[in-house]
């Protein structure tokens, strides 16, 4: 897919009426039993989709944010189709490195300029919550797997909500653009397919977010069976909390 049919197809999607303005990272299980990834959309009070693997965001200019928060539903406000997460079950997290390209890390940078091109970060990324000196973990742009900490634990119903801190240390004006990393999601011993953020610090250049956003779906993420997502627009429709 060539880099004009993805801007076409990401206008497209950007400019539809579902496009969720307000939506959260969910985690939900099919009739199968499987944890999907997708999003729920606030501004409606629905599901959006199950299928997003690369989510997007924003740090402030203190290079801090908590979003996208997690989110479970619970057991009466399940779509057919669907399961809800068992009851009082732990979410929890790793966060791995992975390949761009040749090389492998666990956060990725790219300054924005030119064509979309995630080098190996020499910044580092803490995600944590509290009680800090219990829950953190660091990313530094090592090839290095990290462990991460448990989220938070569903309800008796299985519902879930909740908002975690991910912050840059590095955050002068040499650290403005965008960053690359991954987590692997775990409820109740099962593991989602590996999800993606891209989140933008110190830049407003919406069009080159987007541009790194879909070239993460295209020549990052991998699908079921490990072959890259060649057609990763349908899986990032409706990605935004804005």
């Amino acid at each position: 897919m060539n880099t004009q049919s993805l801007i076409v197809l990401a206008s497209i999607v950007a400019s539809s009426p579902a496009f969720a303005q307000h939506a959260d990272l969910l985690i939900i299980r099919d009739d199968q039993g499987n944890l999907l990834t997708g999003q729920y959309d606030f501004d409606f009070g629905q599901v959006a989709n199950t299928n997003t693997r690369v989510y997007e965001g924003e740090f402030d200019v203190f290079g801090t944010t908590d979003e996208p928060g997690f989110n479970a539903l619970s057991q009466s406000n399940i779509p057919s189709g669907f399961q809800a997460l068992g009851g009082n079950e732990e979410l929890s997290f790793a966060a791995n490195s992975f390949a761009v390209g040749g090389a492998r890390a666990n956060l990725w940078h790219w300054d924005g300029m030119g064509e979309v091109n995630f080098t190996a970060a020499t910044n580092a990324l803490t995600i944590s919550k509290a009680p800090f000196p219990i829950f953190n973990t660091v990313l530094d742009g090592n090839d290095i797997d990290v462990e991460g900490f448990v989220i938070s634990t569903t309800s008796a119903d299985g519902f879930l909500h909740k908002h975690i801190d991910f912050g840059l240390t590095d955050t002068s004006a040499g650290a403005h653009g965008f960053y690359l990393w991954s987590l692997d999601l775990t409820v109740g011993g099962d593991t989602a397919d590996s999800i993606f953020f891209v989140h933008g610090f110190g830049t407003e250049d919406e069009m080159a977010h987007e541009a790194a956003v879909d070239w993460v779906g295209v020549h990052v993420v991998p699908a079921p069976g490990g072959l890259l997502m060649a057609f990763a627009i349908p899986a990032l429709g409706l990605r935004r909390r804005r």
